[in-house]
């Protein structure tokens, strides 16, 4: 949700009290057709033209340019911190990436600890905050960097914040953990970890199949071989050589389907190479099962 809308469907929201959920459903099926439709008065803020500034940049033509919308959008307004995310995706110099990041979210912090974000109520529930997403947004994408550069238990740490902070765990933070603990075979976090959100897709299978496989434990691999081939088939097809699937489906992905395979393996490479001997035993394993 961008920035322009949140606030319009705030306002309607405050001169419109509902009393149940269904009468919330009516009141937001009402609020999209008029959104939809034009009818709905509101003046933008310096935020919203922010965010205007930033998805120029995000489709601008040349990096330069791109570059210079993204600054021109965070000098508008700080509370576009998504700008800085942007740009230090575009920094090629791993070293000024994470100084512009770092800072960043030093700054953001302390604007949001200003406005009193960073409750006892709060915590816990960050990414429920429209305002606190971007600062979300900012710990993942350093945490991935930490993993890209193997800091493994830097990323740890980063990971357990956004955890504390947003429970529910909107930005999939639990999985990117589940990786490292598999990369480093630290069994008990990884279970604790599986137990609590209690899922069953390939973002918590192969690391737990991973693990057992790096721990030289062949009976629970091969369970675990046996739980993926059941939760998504064309894994076996992937180590085959067989897999096809659209390139365009990275972005969007389904369970069960290939586009969850691709997903899987452009996020979490640095399992795959840690271990290059998977393909091989899944599948041995695969075909012992049949």
């Amino acid at each position: 949700m961008n920035n322009k809308l949140n606030n319009l469907l705030n306002d309607f929201l405050k001169e419109n009290e509902v009393a149940s959920k269904e009468e919330l459903d009516k009141k937001l099926q009402e609020f999209m057709m008029k959104y939809n439709m034009g009818l709905l008065q509101y003046e933008n803020t310096s935020l919203d033209d922010a965010y205007e500034l930033l998805d120029q940049a995000e489709n601008a033509k040349s990096k330069k340019e791109a570059i210079r919308l993204a600054q021109e959008a965070y000098k508008k307004d700080p509370a576009c911190f998504d700008a800085i995310i942007f740009l230090s995706d575009l920094e090629n110099s791993r070293s000024k990436r994470d100084a512009l990041l770092e800072e960043g979210l030093e700054k953001e912090r302390k604007r949001l600890e200003q406005q009193n974000f960073f409750t006892k109520e709060n915590k816990g529930i960050f990414y429920g905050l429209f305002e606190t997403r971007p600062y979300m947004r900012g710990l993942y994408t350093k945490a991935y960097n930490l993993v890209k550069d193997g800091k493994m238990r830097q990323a740890i740490e980063v990971c357990k914040e956004i955890l504390k902070l947003n429970e529910n765990d909107n930005l999939g933070a639990r999985y990117l953990l589940l990786a490292i603990y598999a990369y480093l075979e630290e069994e008990k976090d990884l279970l604790k970890l599986v137990k609590k959100y209690d899922e069953e897709n390939l973002e918590i299978l192969f690391p737990l199949l991973i693990l057992y496989y790096k721990k030289g434990d062949t009976l629970k691999a091969t369970q675990y071989v046996e739980e993926i081939n059941k939760a998504n088939p064309h894994v076996l097809k992937l180590f085959k050589g067989t897999f096809r699937t659209n390139h365009n489906e990275t972005d969007y992905y389904k369970i069960g389907e290939a586009s969850e395979v691709m997903m899987y393996l452009n996020q979490y490479i640095f399992l795959f190479i840690s271990t290059p001997g998977i393909e091989e035993f899944f599948i041995e394993k695969s075909k012992k099962k049949k």
